[in-house]
């Protein structure tokens, strides 16, 4: 074998060793980028949950339950009227608008779409009024949860507002769900 052909099939080896090592660094990296976002994914639901129990603690709970529409209609029917008839619950503070349903968070800061963002309870995410959705990491993300968080003691205020409310007109609600069901709108 001359020694041009012995250089050529050890520069080929080595042009293979170096293929298979980035192969391999690409591999690794793929799966650190995805482990890296399972435990994003999961800290956001665990924060997303958080926040919600936060809001919707065992007291407003039992308060919610506490509503008596038995024999009118059935218990999973009674719930979704329930937060249908309270919900949402708007809060303003500093200029700032929140509104609160049963699984999300809207929150306004201005008029503009692109002021808008949506915190969705069950899996963490917050969305702008343009449909970007934002990493735990990215500034937004940071800057809207912590708008939420401060903001949590006057959305339990305005439930329990609103609860006393729904309770004070006692008689409409019931009175509501009989007519929906005479005209045949639920069962």
């Amino acid at each position: 074998m001359s020694i041009s052909k012995g250089m050529s099939i050890n520069m080929e080896n080595d042009k293979n060793l170096s293929e298979n090592k980035n192969s391999i660094s690409r591999l690794l990296s793929s799966i650190d980028n995805l482990l890296r976002d399972e435990k994003e994914r999961k800290f956001r639901i665990k924060l997303g949950n958080r926040i919600k129990d936060c809001i919707f603690t065992d007291e407003i709970m039992a308060e919610l339950n506490e509503s008596d529409f038995s024999g009118l209609i059935d218990e999973e029917e009674e719930i979704v009227f329930l937060f249908s008839m309270l919900f949402p619950v708007f809060v303003e503070k500093e200029g700032v608008t929140f509104r609160l349903y049963r699984h999300k968070i809207e929150v306004d800061l201005s008029d503009d779409m692109r002021d808008r963002y949506i915190y969705i309870f069950s899996d963490g995410r917050l969305t702008s009024g343009l449909f970007e959705s934002f990493r735990l990491y990215d500034d937004e993300y940071v800057y809207g949860i912590k708008r939420i968080i401060n903001v949590i003691p006057l959305l339990k205020k305005s439930i329990k507002e609103a609860l006393i409310d729904f309770e004070e007109n006692g008689g409409q609600p019931k009175e509501k769900i009989q007519h929906l069901k005479n005209k045949g709108i639920i069962d």
